[in-house]
C-alpha cells in the first residue's frame, strides 16, 4: 500500500491546491449512493480515450504479433540461427505510424500473464522505453532504433538454463554469474548481425550499466552509457518490477515509481527520469486506488495534463459494497475527490 503523499510532490495546477474536506465536514456528502454528480456517463470515457471495438481488436492483435516476433527470436537463438530485423522494425513502423505507441503500453501493462515471463517482458520493455521515446521527442527513426534495442536487448536470457532462470530461491554465486554474463552473450547473438547494426551490440552491452558506474559489466559511468542503453536499462527496471518473479510478487505499479524516484537518482541521466516520471503515470492504467470518500476503483483513463486525477471504474462503494458494472468517476469533475492511495488486490473486499 502506497500513499501518493509518500511518492512526490505534483501539482497539475491551481485546481490541485485545493485543501482537502475536513473530517466530518463536507466528506460525509460524498457517499456514491447519495449522488448523481459524481458518475461520468460511459460515451465522455470513451471520448477521453478511444476504444472502439476496431481500435481495441488491433491493439491486441499486434500485442500478439509482437508475442510472436519474441517467440521467433528465441528459437532462432536456441537453434543458433541468425535473426532477421526487417520484420521486427515493419511491425514498430506501424505503430508508431498509427500512434498505437501508447495504447499497446497500456495494454501490455494489464495483459494477463499467460505467456513466457521474458517474452511478457520483452513486449513490456519495448512499449515502455518506446513511451519515453515519445516523450523525449524523437523522431520516426529514432523511434524505430529505440524500439528495436530493446525488442532485442535480452536475447542472451534465452542462453540460460530454466532451472536458474525459474529458480523461486536465492541464486548461487555461480548461477548470479550466468545470470550476469547475459549482456555479453547478446553482444554476440546481435553481432551476426554486422556492422549495420553495431548500435545494437553497443546497447545490449550497455542496458545495465549504471551512471554512478554501478552497473555491469564493464562498471561504465555518465556518458559512457549510451542514451538507448539508458533509455531501455530505465524501461528494463521499471517493467522488471511490475510483474511476478519466481522468488518475489509483482511490485504495484505505483510502488515502483516510487521505488524508481527514490533509489535511482543518480543511476540513470536526470534528463531520461524526468521524462519517464512524465510519461508513466503515477496511477497507471489498472491501478486500484482508494478515493478519499473511501469508495475503491480501478484506473481506467490517464491524463497527461492532470495525472493525478484520472477516470476511474468504481469497484466498491465507501461501505464495501459491490457497484455494478459501469460506475465511473472523473476526478477532474469532482474537485472534492482525490486518490488517497494505491492498494494490492488482496486489499480489496
Amino acid at each position: 500500500m502506497v500513499r501518493f503523499s509518500d511518492i512526490i510532490n505534483l501539482k497539475d495546477g491551481p485546481e490541485e491546491e485545493k485543501k482537502s474536506p475536513e473530517e466530518g465536514g463536507d466528506e460525509e456528502k460524498l457517499w456514491l449512493s447519495d449522488t448523481q454528480i459524481l458518475r461520468v456517463k460511459e460515451e465522455d470515457v470513451l471520448k477521453e480515450k478511444p476504444a472502439t471495438s476496431h481500435v481495441r481488436f488491433e491493439v491486441v492483435t499486434y500485442y500478439e504479433k509482437f508475442l510472436e516476433r519474441a517467440m521467433d527470436v528465441r528459437e532462432r537463438v536456441m537453434g543458433e540461427l541468425g535473426i532477421s530485423p526487417s520484420p521486427i522494425l515493419s511491425d514498430l513502423h506501424y505503430v508508431i505510424e498509427k500512434d498505437f505507441t501508447d495504447e499497446l503500453y497500456e495494454y501490455a501493462m494489464s495483459a494477463q500473464e499467460d505467456y513466457d515471463e521474458i517474452l511478457i517482458h520483452t513486449i513490456d520493455v519495448t512499449f515502455t522505453a518506446m513511451r519515453i521515446g515519445k516523450g523525449m521527442d524523437y523522431d520516426t527513426k529514432k523511434l524505430l532504433q529505440l524500439g528495436l534495442a530493446a525488442f532485442l536487448e535480452n536475447v542472451g536470457m534465452y542462453r540460460i538454463p530454466d532451472g536458474i532462470l525459474k529458480k523461486t530461491g536465492k541464486l548461487e554465486t555461480l548461477e548470479l554469474a550466468v545470470i550476469r554474463k547475459h549482456p555479453g552473450d547478446s553482444a554476440d547473438i546481435l553481432s551476426q548481425m554486422g556492422n549495420r547494426y553495431r548500435w545494437l551490440v553497443e546497447t545490449a552491452l550497455q542496458v545495465h550499466e549504471r551512471a554512478d558506474g554501478s552497473g555491469y559489466p564493464n562498471g561504465l559511468k555518465g556518458e559512457e552509457i549510451s542514451e538507448l542503453a539508458a533509455i531501455v536499462g530505465l524501461a528494463d527496471t521499471y517493467a522488471a518490477m511490475i510483474k511476478s518473479r519466481p522468488y518475489r510478487k509483482k511490485f504495484i505499479q505505483t510502488d515502483a515509481v516510487k521505488h524508481i524516484i527514490k533509489e535511482a537518482k543518480g543511476l540513470f541521466p536526470p534528463r531520461i527520469l524526468k521524462v519517464f516520471l512524465n510519461q508513466i503515470s503515477l496511477f497507471p492504467v489498472n491501478t486500484l486506488v482508494r478515493i478519499n470518500n473511501k469508495s475503491i476503483g480501478r484506473v481506467l483513463s490517464t491524463d497527461k495534463n492532470q495525472p493525478l486525477r484520472p477516470i476511474i471504474e468504481l469497484l466498491f462503494d465507501a461501505k464495501g459494497n459491490k457497484m455494478r458494472k459501469g460506475e465511473f468517476i472523473g476526478l477532474s469533475e469532482n474537485p472534492l475527490l482525490y486518490i488517497v492511495e494505491s492498494i494490492a488486490e488482496n486489499e480489496v473486499p
